[in-house]
């Protein structure tokens, strides 16, 4: 369970990966969804946590990585979430530390393909996603984050 993010840029990110791992995107960010709005069983999982409190942002993700998908003429029949309200990235969106930790892995994970846009670290760095720093409470989950609804909507980015 894992979003890819190897820039503080959802676009530039998702633009990067290759065809598995950006299919698994939609897939995971729904999953993710779907746990911190109905509490399933990847709720208590690290992804989840980090992403907790910032569901827009998360929805956001999600819906470019079906345009990101569908822009390389790949079927899709995930269907894309209304965004309703401030979109708020999450305080570990930008921090060098877990980008770098996301390039690594995805060098480990296909060297031949991520080698191709020279990142410099090497393979083997952990991921970075339990952070104190980054957490919320599950008590501080804002109000309607809760109802899951899924609609088709742009939201101007798109």
């Amino acid at each position: 369970m894992q979003t890819f993010l190897p820039y503080p840029d959802f676009r530039r990110s998702l633009q990067t990966l290759d065809y598995k791992r950006l299919g698994k995107q939609r897939v995971e960010a729904f999953q993710l969804i779907r746990a911190i709005t109905v509490g399933t069983g990847w709720s208590r999982h690290p992804a989840a946590r980090m992403w907790t409190g910032y569901l827009n942002a998360l929805k956001l993700y999600y819906n470019l990585a079906i345009d990101e998908w569908k822009s390389r003429g790949y079927r899709n029949k995930m269907k894309k979430m209304a965004i309703e309200g401030e979109i708020v990235l999450p305080p570990w969106f930008g921090d060098e530390a877990f980008h770098a930790a996301h390039r690594s892995n995805l060098l480990r994970k296909d060297p031949v393909y991520y080698g191709q846009f020279g990142w410099e670290e090497p393979p083997t760095l952990p991921y970075v996603w339990n952070e104190e720093k980054w957490q919320k409470p599950f008590k501080d989950i804002p109000e309607g984050e809760s109802d899951y609804e899924e609609k088709e909507e742009n939201h101007g980015y798109g």
